[in-house]
C-alpha cells in the first residue's frame, strides 16, 4: 500500500463527515598557486637591485657583496619556506575531508548519494502514516472529527507499507535541497543526518520533486486519489487554486557502514493537505484538512 493509497481512505472518511457540517449550516461559504618565488625572480631581484645603486666603491664592494648573499640566502630560505606551506594545506585539508565532523554540506550530500545508490537494491525499508489533526472548518465537529480520527488512526496502524530500494529520488538530490546537515562518526560507521528545506506543493506535483520530493518522496499528484474515489462512487471536486500540501520538519538520518552501504535510516515529514471550497457529493465544503506523519524506516 503507497501513501495515495491511505490519503484515499482518509479523504474519503473526511468527506462524510464534511458533508455533515456542511449540511449543519447551509450558509458557510466556502474558502573555494600556492605562489613559489623561483630562483630566476631571486636573482632577477638581486640584478635590480645592484642596478639601481648608484656608486659602489673598491671599498664597499665586499659590503655589496655580503649584502647580496645574505639577500639570496634569505630570499631563497623564504622560497623553500613557501614551496612547502600549500603542501601542509593539502594535507590538512584531506585529513578534514576524511573526519565526517568536518565535512561541508556538499559533501555530506555526495557521500548520502553514493551511499544511497549503493544500497538501492537490497534495502528493505517500512511506510507509516499516522493521522496528527483533522479539521473540517476550523474546528466544527469536534467529537464527530476525533471518531473519525481513531478509525482512520487504527486503519494506519495495521497496514504498514513495505517496499523495496531507498526512498526518495536521492539521484537529484542537491546541496541547496538542504536547510542544515552534520555527518559524525559512531564506531567504525558514519551518521548522517540532514534537515530538508520545507516544500508546499499544490495538488498536482511529481511524487520526487523539490527538496522533500528529492530526499523522502512527497505525497505526488492526489488529483489521482480524486479521481479513483469519484470512480467508487464518492464524488469530490478539489479546486486546484485552493488546494495545499505543507511538508514541515523534513529529515533524514542514516548510517553508513565502511563499506559505503546504509545499514539503517529513518526518513520523517509532517504534511497538511490542506483543501477549500471544494465539492463533497455535490456540496461545497469551506474549509478542510487533515494533517499526518509519515515515517520511512530501513
Amino acid at each position: 500500500m503507497k501513501i495515495k493509497k491511505y490519503i484515499a481512505v482518509v479523504l474519503a472518511l473526511l468527506m462524510v463527515i464534511s458533508l455533515t457540517s456542511c449540511k449543519g449550516d447551509d450558509n458557510n461559504s466556502v474558502t573555494e598557486e600556492s605562489t613559489t618565488l623561483s630562483n630566476d625572480v631571486v636573482y632577477e631581484t638581486v640584478a635590480d637591485s645592484v642596478a639601481n645603486t648608484e656608486l659602489i666603491t673598491p671599498d664597499t664592494t665586499q659590503q655589496v657583496t655580503q649584502s647580496i648573499t645574505q639577500s639570496v640566502e634569505t630570499t631563497l630560505a623564504y622560497t623553500e619556506t613557501s614551496t612547502d606551506a600549500p603542501t601542509q594545506t593539502v594535507t590538512e585539508t584531506t585529513e578534514k575531508l576524511d573526519d565526517p565532523s568536518e565535512w561541508s554540506t556538499k559533501r555530506i550530500v555526495s557521500e548520502y548519494k553514493k551511499a544511497a545508490q549503493k544500497s538501492n537494491s537490497t534495502a528493505k525499508s517500512t511506510q507509516r502514516i499516522t493521522i496528527e489533526k483533522m479539521s473540517v472548518n476550523d474546528g466544527e465537529y469536534e467529537s464527530a472529527m476525533a471518531f473519525i480520527k481513531t478509525i482512520i488512526s487504527k486503519f494506519l496502524e495495521s497496514n504498514s507499507t513495505e517496499k523495496d530500494g531507498i526512498t526518495g529520488g536521492f539521484e537529484n538530490l542537491v546541496a541547496s535541497d538542504v536547510s542544515s546537515a552534520k555527518a559524525y562518526k559512531s564506531g567504525n560507521d558514519t551518521v548522517i543526518e540532514m534537515t530538508m528545506l520545507e516544500q508546499t506543493s499544490g495538488p498536482k506535483e511529481e511524487a520526487n520533486s523539490g527538496s522533500v520530493g528529492h530526499a523522502i518522496t512527497a505525497v505526488g499528484d492526489i488529483s489521482v486519489v480524486v479521481k479513483d474515489l469519484s470512480d467508487r462512487g464518492l464524488p469530490l471536486e478539489l479546486s486546484e487554486d485552493e488546494t495545499y500540501i505543507y511538508y514541515t520538519n523534513p529529515t533524514v538520518k542514516v548510517t553508513i557502514n565502511e563499506n559505503g552501504e546504509i545499514i539503517s535510516g529513518q526518513w520523517q515529514y509532517t504534511v497538511e493537505i490542506s483543501m477549500n471550497n471544494f465539492k463533497a457529493f455535490g456540496q461545497t465544503v469551506n474549509k478542510a484538512s487533515i494533517v499526518m506523519l509519515n515515517t520511512i524506516t530501513v
